[in-house]
């Protein structure tokens, strides 16, 4: 009987650790989802910077074409025969 009352104590005892590791690991996720989701954030407004910055150096190697260096103004030339284009294919697109 003794034997028993022992086992149920242990398992008793287990439950209760099982319990409390749970408890705590709850909290755990609930703190890692948090930072998850800041860092989602911070890396969203990176990638909206990253594309800024991507345009704004785009519009500065234009500007530096056009300024006179030859081998920017090839790109240059290149990049607004490529708007062109664009701007061509938008307004036959308006015209339909």
């Amino acid at each position: 009987m003794k034997a028993i009352e022992a086992k149920i104590r242990d398992l008793e005892n287990l439950v209760h650790r099982m319990i409390s590791d749970h408890i705590v690991l709850q909290k755990e996720n609930e703190q890692l989802k948090a930072e998850r989701s800041s860092l989602e954030a911070n890396l969203q407004s990176r990638s909206e910077d990253f594309q800024k910055l991507e345009l704004q150096l785009e519009r500065m190697r234009l500007a530096r074409g056009l300024a006179g260096d030859p081998e920017e103004a090839k790109a240059a030339k290149a990049k607004l025969g490529s708007l062109m284009r664009e701007i061509d294919r938008c307004i036959a697109m308006l015209n339909e």
